[in-house]
């Protein structure tokens, strides 16, 4: 059996532009923030109108071998869960970071909880909705959008 990872399907608003965009994001528990924040590659930020940033505060954060550069913008986004049909199963606001060189947007450990997302398997790519009943399983989504 191959290894997977929990991916979950974001619609992410900007608060400031409205522009908005539909895609995969890594649930990934490791990754900390004090409040609900998607993590995003340049290209994405561009999108959502935030590349080059403007005005953002500038952290160093630690990962597992290396230390990297991201650029925050506090409190930019409304984030939606989306299930399998589409449908908004909740919703967060968040704030934004944008990190050079990422190779996949993703949401931190307090997002994970505020958007009520329960992983059931990572590596079966496994996980339901909070509100979901307990016979409900979802799977991880694709990466292609």
């Amino acid at each position: 059996m191959s290894s997977l990872v929990v991916r979950v399907r974001l619609r992410i608003r900007s608060k400031e532009t409205n522009k908005s965009i539909e895609l995969p994001v890594l649930v990934n528990g490791g990754a900390e923030s004090p409040k609900p924040c998607v993590v995003v590659p340049t290209e994405v930020a561009k999108e959502l109108g935030f590349w080059p940033p403007k005005e953002v505060e500038v952290y160093l954060v630690e990962e597992a071998s290396s230390t990297s550069e991201v650029y925050l913008v506090p409190n930019a986004l409304e984030l939606e869960l989306l299930g399998d049909e589409g449908e908004v199963l909740s919703r967060v606001d968040a704030d934004l970071a944008i990190q050079e060189g990422l190779s996949e947007s993703l949401i931190t450990d307090i997002t994970i909880d505020e958007l009520g997302i329960q992983v059931i398997s990572f590596s079966r790519g496994l996980w339901r909705h909070k509100n979901d009943s307990p016979d409900i399983i979802r799977k991880s989504v694709s990466v292609k959008y």
